[in-house]
């Protein structure tokens, strides 16, 4: 630890102890870890529950779980990835490698699509200026494929994601919408394996979700927080 801070171990050791004494890190042996009190600030963190959204949403994603028995995200962008709010899946669900507060580059997920699709320009332009980095072989890494993809996605109220971040997972997504602004503050999305995807009972299902949410009071308001004592 002393070496990837660049500090002196006495330093490392002086630091991890008042962590230590505040609860933010905990003993495991001779090892230190995260404690279950970094868990519990972060999911009071503002950016991880605009507007109560994940309580908002919660309801819809139990909804097209048991509709479709697949996996059931829900996210926000931040920056040039996406960060997972919140996980849903049922027992017959295709196995899928992801975890709430885990991230994925926006580019090459549906729910950046579909955020992306109904995002500022300055937003998009700066993703691209980025660059845009391949994992698989059908991963958009040009801004004119990506562009064609969030056309689509903004057409048509829902985004597609086919392989491109990993194989034998394909994705669709559709976005929340600030009721006042029309801006995307977040996205659900339903992933499976090729073989048991369909896109026309899926999206139908991710448009009605998302159209619910669309209509709830201002999704930026602070007074629909949905946390105790708010």
């Amino acid at each position: 630890m002393a070496a990837v801070a660049g500090i002196p171990k006495s330093t490392a050791h002086r630091l991890l102890a008042t962590l230590v004494a505040h609860h933010y890190v905990k003993r495991v042996g001779d090892r230190y870890c995260l404690s279950e009190h970094t868990f519990e600030m972060g999911n009071l963190l503002w950016a991880c529950r605009p507007g109560g959204l994940r309580e908002r949403a919660i309801p819809f994603m139990i909804e097209l779980s048991h509709e479709t028995h697949e996996t059931v995200h829900l996210a926000i962008l931040d920056n040039d990835s996406i960060l997972y709010l919140e996980k849903l899946f049922e027992h017959r669900a295709t196995p899928c490698p992801t975890s709430v507060g885990a991230r994925r580059p926006a580019h090459c997920t549906a729910l950046g699509k579909a955020i992306l699709a109904h995002s500022a320009e300055a937003t998009t332009t700066s993703l691209l200026s980025a660059g845009l980095r391949r994992f698989t072989a059908h991963t958009r890494v040009t801004p004119e494929a990506l562009g064609r993809d969030l056309e689509r996605a903004q057409d048509e109220g829902v985004a597609m994601e086919s392989e491109e971040y990993r194989t034998g997972l394909v994705c669709a997504a559709a976005p929340i919408l600030d009721r006042d602004t029309g801006i995307a503050i977040g996205a659900l999305s339903i992933s499976a394996s090729p073989g048991r995807f369909n896109l026309r009972r899926f999206a139908s299902r991710l448009r009605r979700a998302s159209e619910s949410l669309n209509k709830m009071p201002s999704l930026s308001d602070r007074r629909y927080l949905g946390e105790s004592g708010s």
